[in-house]
């Protein structure tokens, strides 16, 4: 007796993919991957063999992520597939390194309205840490092109009275630090006379040429951490 032809729901009858990512296996629906994504769309596209050999359909041939770990990808997927109401509701994420899981593999994926999400949550939330840890921001915006964060928090490091520290330094890396450095040298006092009054204030420009006769031999100490040479003993002959 052949099985009864039953008519398929067009929008409630989910076709879903199976996924393996280190040693966990998932199973999702298709389609907000296909819409949502750029990268995911044109995979799905790609010429498919036999349906024996085709990777995704179930858990004997999942499809393969590389280079992604478990703890991302499950909460781009939480994020993707996370509701407010229902059984689900407690998807929603609420820390920031879930956030930049989703921010990571979003921007790998182009997946732009999960994007989008991320960069607002992480520049909103109270719960956010990189609200004001503005070296965190930087580094942030050059690795995930974040342009909307970038400009602001170099300012924000230039216009600070505390130097850029050594641990700063390594975690922004050599070449912006470096730049940083340069620009907060770009800073003098300018002396205006007039008549019966001086005025002075500071301006952007390049160093006073006198800072060469300073000796800096003190600060460079401090710095750098070393200690003054021991003094040679005199002895009389």
């Amino acid at each position: 007796m052949s099985a009864p032809k039953y008519q398929n729901h067009p929008e409630l009858y989910v076709d879903t993919v199976a996924f393996l990512v280190e040693n966990c296996l998932f199973r999702v629906p298709r389609k907000p991957l296909e819409e949502e994504s750029m990268v995911f769309r044109d995979m799905f596209l790609l010429p498919q063999p036999d349906n024996d050999m085709i990777e995704g359909l179930d858990d004997v041939k999942p499809v393969v992520l590389h280079g992604v770990s478990k703890d991302d990808f499950e909460c781009l997927l939480k994020s993707l597939l996370c509701r407010r109401h229902g059984e689900n509701k407690g998807l929603v994420l609420n820390l920031t390194n879930q956030w930049m899981s989703v921010l990571k593999l979003s921007t790998m994926w182009e997946f732009t309205s999960l994007r989008t999400a991320a960069i607002s949550w992480l520049d909103t939330s109270d719960a956010s840490v990189c609200r004001s840890d503005h070296v965190e921001r930087i580094v942030f915006a050059m690795q995930y092109g974040i342009k909307e964060w970038l400009l602001p928090s170099l300012l924000a490091l230039v216009q600070r009275p505390e130097l850029i520290s050594v641990e700063e330094g390594m975690r922004l890396g050599i070449k912006t630090a470096l730049k940083l450095a340069s620009v907060r040298e770009k800073l003098k006092l300018q002396i205006k006379y007039n008549g019966r009054w001086t005025s002075s204030m500071l301006v952007i420009g390049d160093r006073d040429t006198a800072a060469a006769r300073l000796d800096f031999t003190p600060m460079i100490q401090k710095v750098f951490e070393l200690q003054l040479p021991e003094p040679i003993p005199y002895e009389s002959e």
